[in-house]
C-alpha cells in the first residue's frame, strides 16, 4: 500500500539533518566535521544561511538552571524534536565568576559542551552573552563582586568597562569558534547587551561591546533586543545590525489567567529598519511567577496553547520572520540563583517543556508551527498584501506573499483577540492559480473564540503537486522515498477544504476517514471535503495526504537523516534518526506502550536499538518513605563564647558603592567577599548609659529576613529594612563586653533596571545601640571560602554561611552518627527560634532505560506554624528555598543527575524558625511520571565531605584589646591588650604582641611584649598608651596582633576594638548647618550646607526655599539621605522647618524623621513640593547622637529635601 513504509518501531542515533530546504547548511551537518565553511547574512526578509532564506524558529534555554549537563541533551533533543531549528542561550556573567579574574568553564558551567550539543541537536545557536542579561536571576547576570567596584553598570565609565571586557574577552572567543561561519560549529546570531533603554543610552558602550564581539572573531550578524518595541538602538552609533524587541504581550500577571489583553499587531515596526528583518527575540512563551503568587499552572494557562496560536501566528502576519521563545524549557533556579524581587525556586514558566522536562500540552502548538515553518519554505520571504474582506466583521484576515514563488498566507483571526465566540468566515482569492470569488467552495472557515489559523495557497506541495488551497493549515511536507507525504490539520469537529492542481484527472484513493473528492476539469482542479476528526488518509497522484485534527498531530514526529525525511507515529517523543545502508535507527521517549507507524524509505526500523513494533510502557516508580530524620541544632554563633577569632573584622571604612557613604564601619557583606545566602555578622559593646533597645538597619532583598540574639537571648527577627529591637531586662552586662549576633539573609541581588540598582546592598548595614551609646566592634562570616569557594563543582551561589554550610552538614558523608533521631512532625512542636538540621538517606533502585522525574513535597504538620524557612539540599546541592509563610512553591523538582537513581541519596533541611514551634512536619519524594526511553544521564559530579576541608577553625589563643568606646581628641588612654591561651589549647611559645594604630595615632608602652612561654588557661598582658589626634574620628579600629609558635608552627593571632573619637559636645546653641557632620548620606550629590540640593557637585545649590521663603540657614538633601551630628548630651531642644525644595515646584515627595541615640523623636507625613514647610520641634536633652534622615516616597528624582534653620539649643544658651 506504501510501498517501502512500513509499521515498525523507532530507533535512534544522531539527527543530522534539518528541517530545513536541501542544500542549506545546518548544525547537524556542520556536526560532521567537515570543516566547511558557510555565510550568514540577513536582508530585508529575514536571516539567510548560505544566501537562502530562514525563518528564525527558537526555543529559550538556559544551562545555568539545569546544573546537569547531560540533561542538557535530553532538552536540546525535545527541542528539536518540537520543531524548533535553533535554540537561543544566555550566558551569565556572575554564573562563572566568583571574584574579578577569576572564570570557571568547566563541569556545570561547561559552555564548550553545551554549543556542541546544540550542534549536535542540529540546532541553530543564537547567543546572547550580554554582559547584562536579566533573566530573572541575581544582579541580572552581573557578578556579585560588581556591587564592589566604582563605575556605573551598563555604562562606558572606565571601571565597568575593565570588568566588562574581562566577561566578554573570554565569552566572545568561544562563541567564535563555534560560529557556523567557521564550519565548526552552529553560531548564526549574536546579541549586544539585553533590553538596555529608559534612562540609559550610552553610545558610545554600546558600540564598544559591537567593537569587542569583531575584535574577538564575531562575524555572524549581531542584534538587539530592545525590552519591547521602543525604536531604541534601530540606527546610529551603537546600533547593531538587526532591530528585535521583547514580546510579553500577556503580561506576567498570573492570577486571572482567563483574562486576556487585546494582542498587539507589530507591523508598524517593519518601518523603523526596512533594510533588515522584522524578529522578536524574545516571543513570549509562558510568563514567571513572583513570590506569593498563584502558580505556574495558571502561567501555563495564561500563555496557553490558544495564545500561543494565535500571538505566533500574528507576528507572522505581520512580517516577523524570527521568533525566539521565552522560555521553552525553564528550569529551577537552585542555589541562590534568583533574582529575589521576581521569582522563586521553580522558573517553570509555564513553557512547553515544564521544569521537570516533560512535554506539555502547549509543546504540541509550537511543534505545529515549527514543523510548518521549516517545511514550508516560502514563509521566510514574504510582503504583505492587500487581504480579503472577511464575511464575518468580527473576524480579520492579514495576507502576505512570497514575492519570488507567489505562495499566499493567510491568517484569520478575531478582530479583538480576546473574545471567545466561534465566528465563521469566507474569503476572496487572486493568484496564478485562478480566482476564487469563494473560499470555502462548500460551507465557511470556522474560527473559534482565541484561535487563528495560518492557511497556504498557491503552494508547490512537492513536484506535481499543486496546493490552490486549503482551510486545513500545513504541518509539514516531504518527500520521502519516490512519494511525497502533506500532513494537514484543523480543529475536531471543524470542516475543512482542500484544492489540489492537476493537468488531468488524478487518481484519489480514500484509504481511511470520510473524505469526498470533486473534479473540476475546466481548472484541473481536485477539491476535497472533510470533517477534522481522527486520521484521515488519501492517495492522489503518488501523494499521501494525511488529514488529521490537532490532537492526532501529536503522536506525528518529523525526523531529517542523511538519506531523507522519516515521519513517525505513535511514540510520546522522537529524540533522533540514523539511517544507512538501509536500517533507519530511531531514539525515543513512550510513556505508554504503543504501536509505531513509521513512514521512511528503509528496509528495516530500530526503536533504542530493538527490532521491536511496539514502544515500552515505563515501569513503576517506587521510591522511599522519609520518616525518619537525623536532627541537631545550629546557630552557635548566637552564644557571646563563640569563638569567631577567625573570622574576618568588618572594619572598612570606605565604600565604592555610593549607598554605603557616610556609614562606619561599612558592614554590607559583599564589601568583604560574601555575596550569597545568609552572612553572620557578631557585635561586642560596651554600654555607656542604660540601653532600652537595639536599633538595626539590613538590607536582605525581597523575602530575606535576619534574626538578632543578643548574649545569647533571641530578641527577634525582621523582614528587609530597619527594625528596632526592645532589650529584656537582666540582658545586658553592666562591665565588660555585650555579644550582639545577626544572622542576616541575603536572598539575592537586583536585577539592573535602574542606575546601579544591582548593587543595592545586602547584609547589615547599620546598628545603634539606644539608651546607651556604644561603638561595637564587628566580626563576619559569610559562605566558607568567600570568593573563593571550597566547593568549585556546586560553585559560588550553592551556599551560604550558616554554621552547618560551613561545616559541610549539607554534604553526603557527612558523619551525623551522634545527631539525634527524630521525625520532622515530632520536633516541629519543640523547636524555638533559630537554626536546626536535618538529615536522612533515600536509597532509590529506580528503574533504568527509563526517564524518572522526581520532586520533594514539603509540608507543616496539622495546625503548624508556618514561621519558617527551609534550604533544601539534594547530596548537597542547594535545590530550593521553602517559604510556607509566602508561597506558592511547595513542591521542589530535582534536577535530573543530582540523584543516585542506584544509590544512597543525602536529603538535608536547614530550617531556621522565627517563632517556637515552628518547622516542617513531612517531606516527601514524589513521582512526577517517568517514560520509557530517555538518554543516559549521569550523576553530577561533585565532592562530598571532607574532615579536612570542612573542619571548624578555631584560635589556639585569642587577644583583646580593652579600650573605652568613646575617646577625647588628643588625650592619651590605657589601652590593655590581652593574650589568653584556652585551657584545652596547647602552650604558646615566643610571644610578640603588638597594637597597631591608624596614622596620626600613637600607641606606646613600657611593658614587657614578648613572653617566652604562655600556658594554658594563662594570660598576659601589656597596657599602651593610645592618644588619638586632635580631631575627631567617626570610627577606628585598634588592631593587636600577637605573634606566636603553637605546637611548633608559628602562627598569628589577632584581636580589635572599634572606637570614636566624637568632637567636643555641644554647650552652646548653634545650626546643625554650623557642625561637623559625623554621618552624611545623600540619594544624589553631597549633602549642602545652606544651600538646596542643587545638582550632584557640591557647591551647586541655590539659596533653600520652601513654600517661597527662603531661608540662609540649613541643609539641603536628596532622599534618601541620613546626617549625623554629634551633641554630647548637653542640648534639649532641636527644631526646623522641613520641606521639600522649591527649585523642583509641585514635584518631590519625602518624609523627614529625627532619631536621638536611634530613638525616633518624629516622623513626618509625607511631603509633597506643593505643601509648604513642617515645623518640627523635639525634646532631645541628654542624647549623644542625632540623626537626621529623609526618605522618598517614589518621586525619586525630584525629592530634594531641606532641614531650614536645623538648630540645637543646648547648655549655655546662643554662642
Amino acid at each position: 500500500m506504501r510501498g517501502k513504509w512500513r509499521s515498525l518501531l523507532l530507533a535512534g542515533a544522531l539527527s543530522v539533518m534539518p528541517l530545513t530546504s536541501a542544500g542549506v547548511a545546518t548544525p547537524a551537518q556542520a556536526e560532521q566535521r567537515t570543516q566547511a565553511r558557510h555565510t550568514v547574512t540577513y536582508d530585508q526578509y529575514s536571516v539567510k544561511v548560505d544566501g537562502k532564506p530562514l525563518y528564525v524558529w527558537g526555543a529559550e534555554f538556559h544551562y545555568f538552571r539545569l546544573p546537569s549537563p547531560d540533561a542538557w541533551r535530553d532538552v536540546l533533543q525535545k527541542i528539536k524534536a518540537g520543531g524548533f531549528n535553533a535554540v537561543s542561550l544566555y550566558f551569565d556573567w556572575g554564573y562563572h565568576s566568583s571574584k574579578p579574574g577569576s572564570y570557571d568553564f568547566t563541569g556545570t558551567r561547561d559552555v564548550e559542551r553545551l554549543l556542541d550539543e546544540a550542534e549536535r541537536a542540529g540546532l541553530y545557536v543564537i547567543a546572547r552573552p550580554g554582559p547584562y542579561i536579566n533573566a530573572e536571576v541575581s544582579g541580572g547576570g552581573m557578578p556579585a563582586w560588581r556591587s564592589t567596584q566604582a563605575g556605573v553598570n551598563r555604562t562606558s565609565e572606565p571601571e565597568y568597562l575593565k570588568a566588562a571586557r574581562e566577561w566578554m574577552s573570554r565569552i566572545n572567543p568561544i562563541i567564535a569558534r563555534h560560529q557556523l561561519t567557521r564550519g565548526t560549529g552552529s553560531v548564526i546570531l549574536y546579541q549586544v547587551e539585553n533590553e538596555y533603554q529608559g534612562g540609559r543610552h550610552d553610545a558610545d558602550y554600546m558600540q564598544t561591546l559591537i567593537d569587542w564581539a569583531k575584535e574577538d572573531g564575531i562575524d555572524v550578524p549581531t542584534f538587539v533586543n530592545d525590552g519591547g518595541a521602543n525604536q531604541n538602538w534601530v540606527s546610529g552609533k551603537g546600533a547593531p545590525d538587526i532591530y528585535g524587541f521583547d514580546a510579553y504581550p500577556q503580561g506576567f500577571d498570573c492570577k486571572d489567567p482567563d483574562t486576556w489583553k487585546n494582542l498587539p499587531d507589530y507591523s508598524y515596526v517593519n518601518d523603523w529598519k526596512p533594510e533588515s528583518p522584522l524578529i522578536i527575540p524574545e516571543a513570549q512563551g509562558g510568563a514567571f511567577d513572583p513570590w506569593g503568587g498563584t502558580g505556574y499552572q495558571d502561567c501555563a494557562k495564561l500563555t496557553g496553547t490558544d495564545f500561543t496560536r494565535v500571538f505566533s501566528k500574528m507576528n507572522i502576519a505581520a512580517g516577523v520572520s524570527g521568533q525566539s521563545f521565552y522560555m521553552t524549557y525553564g528550569g529551577t533556579h537552585w542555589g541562590w540563583l534568583a533574582d529575589p524581587n521576581a521569582v522563586y525556586t521553580s522558573y517553570d514558566y509555564g513553557a512547553p517543556i515544564n521544569e521537570s522536562r516533560q512535554l506539555t500540552e502547549k509543546y504540541q502548538e509550537f511543534k505545529r508551527l515549527g514543523y510548518m515553518v521549516n517545511s514550508v519554505t516560502s514563509l521566510a520571504r514574504t510582503d504583505k498584501a492587500e487581504a480579503p474582506t472577511p464575511s464575518d466583521d468580527a473576524l480579520r484576515i492579514d495576507r502576505r506573499v512570497n514575492p519570488d514563488d507567489g505562495t499566499q498566507f493567510f491568517t484569520v483571526r478575531h478582530a479583538d483577540t480576546r473574545v471567545k465566540d466561534k465566528d465563521e468566515t469566507t474569503l476572496t482569492l487572486k493568484g496564478a492559480d485562478g480566482d476564487y470569488p469563494r473560499v470555502p467552495q462548500q460551507g465557511a472557515i470556522t474560527v473559534d473564540g482565541r484561535d487563528a489559523k495560518l492557511l497556504v495557497a498557491g503552494y508547490d506541495l512537492g513536484e506535481k503537486q499543486r496546493l490552490v488551497y486549503s482551510t486545513s493549515e500545513i504541518m509539514t511536507h516531504a518527500k520521502i522515498g519516490d512519494r511525497e507525504v502533506a500532513l494537514l490539520y484543523g480543529r475536531a469537529g471543524e470542516a475543512g477544504e482542500t484544492v489540489l492542481r492537476y493537468t488531468a484527472r488524478p487518481k484519489v484513493t480514500v484509504l481511511d476517514g470520510d473524505v469526498t473528492t470533486t473534479w473540476d476539469a475546466e481548472r484541473g482542479d481536485l477539491r476535497l471535503n472533510y470533517t477534522h476528526k481522527g486520521l484521515a488518509r488519501v492517495l492522489v497522484n503518488g501523494m499521501e495526504l494525511l488529514i488529521a485534527d490537532t490532537a492526532e498531530t501529536a503522536h506525528w514526529w518529523r525526523q531529517d537523516t542523511s538519506a531523507g525525511p522519516v515521519l513517525v507515529r505513535g511514540p510520546s517523543l522522537v529524540r533522533t534518526a540514523e539511517q544507512a545502508d538501509g536500517t533507519l535507527k530511531l531514539t525515543g521517549d513512550s510513556s505508554k506502550a504503543a504501536k509505531i507507524e513509521v513512514i521512511a524509505d528503509a528496509k528495516k526500523v530500530t526503536w533504542n536499538g530493538r527490532d521491536v513494533a511496539v514502544t515500552q510502557a515505563p515501569r513503576p516508580v517506587e521510591l522511599p518513605a522519609l520518616t525518619t530524620w537525623k536532627y541537631k541544632e545550629e546557630a552557635p554563633e548566637s552564644a557571646p563564647g563563640f569563638d569567631d577569632a577567625t573570622w574576618t573584622t568588618a572594619d572598612h571604612l570606605t565604600a565604592n558603592n555610593a549607598a554605603l557613604n557616610g556609614s562606619l564601619p561599612v558592614l554590607a557583606m559583599d564589601e568583604y567577599g560574601f555575596h550569597h545566602g545568609n552572612v553572620w555578622y557578631r557585635g561586642r559593646f560596651r554600654t555607656t548609659g542604660a540601653a532600652t533597645a537595639l536599633a538595626l538597619d539590613a538590607k536582605t532583598g525581597n523575602t530575606g529576613q535576619y534574626a538578632v540574639w543578643l548574649n545569647g537571648r533571641y530578641l527577634g527577627s525582621s523582614g528587609d529594612g530597619a527594625h528596632t529591637f526592645d532589650i529584656p531586662a537582666g540582658t545586658l552586662k553592666a562591665s565588660g563586653d555585650n555579644v550582639l549576633s545577626v544572622l542576616v539573609e541575603n536572598a539575592g541581588h537586583n536585577e539592573e533596571w535602574g542606575h546601579d540598582y544591582s548593587k543595592e546592598p545586602r547584609g547589615l548595614l547599620s546598628a545603634e545601640v539606644i539608651g546607651g551609646a556604644s561603638t561595637l566592634t564587628w566580626k563576619i562570616q559569610g559562605n566558607r571560602g568567600g570568593e573563593d569557594p571550597v566547593d568549585t563543582a556546586r560553585g559560588p551561589y550553592n551556599n551560604g554561611g550558616l554554621y552547618g554550610e560551613r561545616a559541610g552538614w549539607s554534604l553526603p558523608g557527612f558523619p551525623d552518627g551522634n545527631w539525634k533521631s527524630t521525625t520532622l512532625s515530632g520536633q516541629a512542636a519543640k523547636t524555638e527560634p533559630g537554626v536546626r538540621w536535618y538529615r536522612t538517606s533515600a536509597r532509590l533502585d529506580l528503574p533504568q532505560g527509563q526517564d524518572n522525574a522526581l520532586a520533594l513535597d514539603l509540608a507543616e504538620p496539622p495546625g503548624g506554624s508556618t514561621s519558617y524557612r527551609a534550604e533544601i539540599f539534594v547530596n548537597g546541592w542547594l535545590i530550593g528555598r521553602y517559604l510556607p509563610d509566602t508561597g506558592p512553591q511547595t513542591r521542589f523538582v530535582i534536577p535530573k543527575g543530582l540523584l543516585r537513581e542506584q544509590g544512597d541519596n543525602t536529603i538535608a533541611l536547614a530550617v531556621w524558625s522565627t517563632k517556637a514551634g515552628a518547622g516542617p512536619g513531612s517531606a516527601k519524594l514524589v513521582d512526577l511520571g517517568a517514560s520509557a526511553g530517555g538518554i543516559k544521564v549521569g550523576t553530577v559530579a561533585a565532592p562530598s565531605y571532607d574532615a579536612k576541608t570542612y573542619a571548624m577553625p578555631a584560635a589556639g589563643a585569642r587577644v583583646t584589646v580593652d579600650a573605652e568606646p568613646f575617646l577625647a581628641t588628643g588625650t592619651a588612654t590605657k589601652v590593655p591588650v590581652t593574650l589568653t591561651v584556652p585551657k584545652d589549647a596547647p602552650t604558646a611559645l615566643n610571644v610578640d604582641l603588638s597594637l597597631k594604630v591608624p596614622d596620626g595615632w600613637t600607641a606606646t608602652t613600657d611593658d614587657t611584649t614578648r613572653f617566652g612561654r604562655v600556658r594554658p588557661g594563662d594570660t598576659v598582658t601589656a597596657d599602651y598608651t593610645v592618644t588619638p589626634p586632635g580631631d575627631p574620628v567617626h570610627y577606628a579600629v585598634l588592631s593587636a596582633t600577637a605573634k606566636l609558635t603553637q605546637p611548633g608552627r608559628p602562627g598569628t593571632v589577632t584581636g580589635v576594638r572599634a572606637v570614636q573619637v566624637p568632637p567636643p559636645g555641644l554647650s552652646a546653641d548653634a545650626y546643625v548647618s554650623d557642625l561637623t557632620l559625623v554621618k552624611a548620606v545623600n540619594g544624589w550629590g553631597p549633602v549642602e550646607k545652606d544651600s538646596s540640593n542643587g545638582e550632584d557637585a557640591a557647591g551647586d545649590g541655590r539659596p533653600l526655599s520652601i513654600g517661597g521663603t527662603t531661608y540662609t540657614k540649613g541643609l539641603g538633601v536628596h532622599a534618601n539621605s541620613q546626617v549625623r551630628v554629634y551633641l554630647g548630651g548637653g542640648c534639649t531642644r532641636f527644631t526646623a522647618t522641613a520641606g521639600v525644595d522649591d527649585e523642583v515646584g509641585d514635584g518631590g515627595s519625602v518624609s523627614f524623621r529625627v532619631v536621638a541615640d536611634g530613638r525616633s523623636l518624629t516622623t513626618t507625613p509625607v511631603v509633597r513640593g506643593s505643601d509648604g514647610g513642617t515645623g518640627i520641634d523635639v525634646d532631645v536633652t541628654g542624647a549623644r547622637w542625632l540623626d537626621l534622615s529623609v526618605d522618598g516616597d517614589g518621586d525619586v528624582s525630584s525629592d530634594h529635601a531641606d532641614w531650614a534653620d536645623a538648630k540645637l539649643t543646648c547648655a549655655g544658651g546662643s554662642s
